[in-house]
């Protein structure tokens, strides 16, 4: 019996540096479903310390983390 996985690769990711709190993505999707959606991360300090609906630190930590190794940010 083959466990079923619920991993949905070969998405083409991108992300970028909006502003100092904003981080975009862009996701597309070859597979079933939207094609492609853009969307953003970013830290509470946008809204003096509120959480937002797109507010998510930990996240926004991590991405950004990875455009500064990589000489983005």
């Amino acid at each position: 019996m083959t466990k079923e996985t619920k991993t949905l690769s070969g998405l083409n990711f991108n992300m970028w540096k909006q502003d100092e709190n904003t981080i975009h993505l862009s996701i597309k999707n070859p597979h079933e479903g939207k094609e492609s959606w853009l969307t953003s991360i970013e830290h509470t300090d946008k809204h003096n310390g509120e959480q937002r609906a797109r507010t998510h630190n930990n996240l926004f930590r991590d991405l950004k983390s990875i455009l500064e190794q990589n000489g983005k940010w």
